[in-house]
């Protein structure tokens, strides 16, 4: 549990320097948990996303940084403004008994409602560098 905090700590502490990011708040299925994130925007289509998902049926929890493409599609039309699909990936590490390091990647849109809020919908995957697989849904907000 410890570790957990410090986790959560160093990702809010490491992460929260930069300005005008958003904070998400994360439901994943299955298995089910609960999560928190930071994204920042890098350049005007990529984004940096850290997040920690917890799931009290283990307990084990995810934590993992990853870079995403996430065009604006208001670029192309203007009707189409606020909606964001977005595709990426990065490195993640399962912590559970042992615990596993490796690969996480991510497909998802996200829907804003107003310039500081979004919800999204996301399909993850992670896969172990030992051979684990794990994918799973995420659904949740950014609030800016």
């Amino acid at each position: 549990m410890r570790k957990m905090l410090l986790v959560l700590a160093l990702l809010a502490l490491g992460t929260g320097a930069f300005a005008q990011r958003a904070v998400s708040f994360r439901l994943s299925l299955p298995p089910a948990g609960l999560g928190l994130g930071l994204e920042a925007p890098l350049e005007r289509n990529l984004a940096f996303r850290g997040f920690v998902d917890l799931f009290p049926g283990g307990p084990s929890f995810l934590a993992a940084g990853e870079v995403l493409f996430k065009p604006d599609l208001g670029q192309l039309d203007r009707d189409l403004r606020g909606i964001r699909p977005y595709f990426g990936g990065g490195l993640a590490g399962y912590f559970a008994g042992a615990g596993e390091v490796g690969l996480h990647l991510s497909l998802g849109v996200e829907f804003l409602l107003d310039a500081r809020t979004g919800i999204f919908l996301d399909g993850e995957y992670f896969y172990a560098f030992g051979g684990g697989r794990f994918p799973r849904a995420v659904i949740g907000a950014n609030l800016r």
